[in-house]
């Protein structure tokens, strides 16, 4: 029998739960503000034995990864990792957005999420539903206050077929309530979990997120099915670290130089490649684009080591960005932006009038770095990535605005 643990300790509530496939045999639960180091564990205890288990039994561990609370969201995931490592059991990570819109149902609607973050402000999710209510992810979360939330709304609308309503559910919302029905008259619904996701949840959405076959000690990331697991934080550093990170960013970046992609570079392109996408583009592809006339390919290097690429096409008017991706080791330090920036310098020496591209409704610190260089959405492409089915945004920046 496949048996579950879940945690869910991404706010004031703590729960724990025991599941056999998406059926919960018991859970455990507590209100606790700064708690979760000290109630967790027993909450794990009381959750076995209501269920008769014992965690030897256990064959996966499921655990909410964010957004909220920065200490409930590190120890559920240690907890987590702790159980898990030394019995050699998955752990699948599952956001505090997925396991709140779990069993949810509207049709024809713009669905956001919100949960607290402190203060006035409020993490928000953007999930769009179908003509018979099924949910799907629309684009990569916000933070901020209920203005800055509400335009972000009006945003991802603008993503939707016409005459879709905006439904705005959890706590975070309730909170808000003056401003966001002033904004979308009758948008809030206050009968689904105004109190955010519990364990049951967590669980349940773990077992529809995990791939049939689980690896050995595997961390399967929450969304997208792949290996590696991260917390959901969403909010930025602090303003002082932040500083500090973009003065790294920048002394780096006089440290890069960028040259065109060599074919004798394609064993280290394609391991990177491999290393990065989930459905990674064959050889094969690289060679023919390389040899297209409109071809745009180029690497980064720092101290002589390939450290990126991107594969961008001339078109009429504009140049697409096809791929880019930057080594492991090599990530958040501002490498992307550097290679975007290069791509937006080139279309610009082209005279193109817009940049454009596509990117997983998944991929969160994608969305972000593209918004962060001007790009913006524009629709949504259903179903476009072959490996998942899953939808692209399609984000353009336009070169001709001032």
């Amino acid at each position: 029998m496949s048996l579950g643990l879940a945690i869910e300790c991404s706010g004031a509530r703590i729960s724990t739960a025991v599941l056999t496939g998406e059926r919960c045999l018991a859970q455990a639960e507590r209100l606790s503000e700064r708690g979760h180091v000290k109630h967790l564990t027993s909450l794990i205890g009381e959750a076995l034995e209501q269920a008769g288990a014992r965690v030897e039994q256990l064959t996966r561990v499921a655990v909410d990864v964010g957004p909220g609370s920065f200490t409930g969201i590190r120890v559920g995931l240690a907890t987590a990792r702790g159980l898990a490592r030394p019995r050699g059991l998955p752990v699948i990570g599952v956001s505090s957005f997925a396991a709140m819109m779990d069993g949810y149902s509207v049709s024809h609607a713009l669905v956001v999420p919100l949960i607290p973050a402190g203060g006035r402000q409020a993490y928000a999710g953007f999930y769009r539903s179908d003509p018979r209510g099924r949910l799907s992810l629309l684009r990569g979360p916000a933070v901020g206050d209920a203005p800055a939330l509400i335009e972000r709304t009006r945003e991802a609308l603008g993503l939707c077929p016409r005459r879709t309503r905006v439904v705005a559910v959890g706590p975070g919302a309730i909170a808000e309530r003056a401003a966001w029905e002033e904004a979308f008259p009758g948008c809030l619904d206050e009968s689904w979990r105004p109190d955010g996701p519990v364990a049951e949840q967590v669980g349940r959405v773990a077992q529809v997120l995990a791939p049939s076959r689980l690896g050995k000690g595997e961390e399967i990331a929450p969304v997208t099915g792949a290996t590696g697991l991260r917390p959901l934080y969403v909010r930025r550093p602090q303003a002082v670290e932040r500083a500090l990170t973009n003065a790294a960013e920048r002394a780096l970046w006089r440290e890069l130089s960028i040259s065109a992609l060599d074919p004798a570079e394609l064993d280290r392109v394609l391991e990177i490649e491999h290393t990065v996408f989930g459905d990674p583009w064959p050889r094969r592809f690289f060679e023919e684009e390389m040899r297209a006339p409109e071809s745009v390919a180029c690497v980064v290097r720092h101290e002589g080591k390939l450290a990126g690429y991107l594969m961008a096409w001339a078109l009429p008017e504009e140049l697409h960005l096809g791929n880019l991706a930057v080594a492991p080791e090599y990530q958040r330090r501002g490498v992307g932006a550097f290679l975007l920036r290069w791509l937006l310098e080139e279309a610009g020496r082209r005279r193109a009038k817009r940049v454009s591209l596509e990117v997983r409704t998944s991929n969160f610190a994608a969305q972000e770095l593209y918004r962060a260089q001007g790009f913006r959405e524009v629709m949504v492409r259903r179903g476009y990535y072959r490996d998942t089915s899953e939808d692209a945004l399609v984000m353009v920046c336009d070169l001709s605005k001032p």
